[in-house]
């Protein structure tokens, strides 16, 4: 059975085709504290791209690890998002799978 949606970017509709195995990709970054209020507010503007949490950490930790969720389909677009972030902010990718959505 298939359910289908359509998202809003910028300038393009992309097709999202939720199929019942309900998988999700899973990203986990770590990025400098002074930095991640930046990927928060990118990750943001890109309406329905993706959802994101800030995991646990000590008050006084230098650097932030935050957890990204999107559907598989939305992979490319994920990508070139970090990818440009990248390209003017320290970012590691810790850990990058898929996931089932329980």
């Amino acid at each position: 059975m298939l359910s289908q949606c359509y998202l809003k970017t910028t300038h393009m509709v992309v097709k999202m085709i939720y199929i019942e195995d309900k998988k999700l990709r899973n990203l986990i970054v770590k990025v400098p504290r002074e930095h991640s209020s930046m990927l928060y507010f990118i990750l943001e503007s890109n309406d329905n791209l993706a959802f994101y949490s800030t995991l646990p950490f000590p008050k006084d930790s230098l650097f932030r690890e935050v957890t990204i969720y999107c559907t598989p389909e939305l992979t490319e677009q994920v990508d070139n998002t970090i990818k440009k972030f990248k390209d003017s902010y320290d970012l590691e990718i810790l850990e990058d799978k898929i996931i089932d959505d329980l």
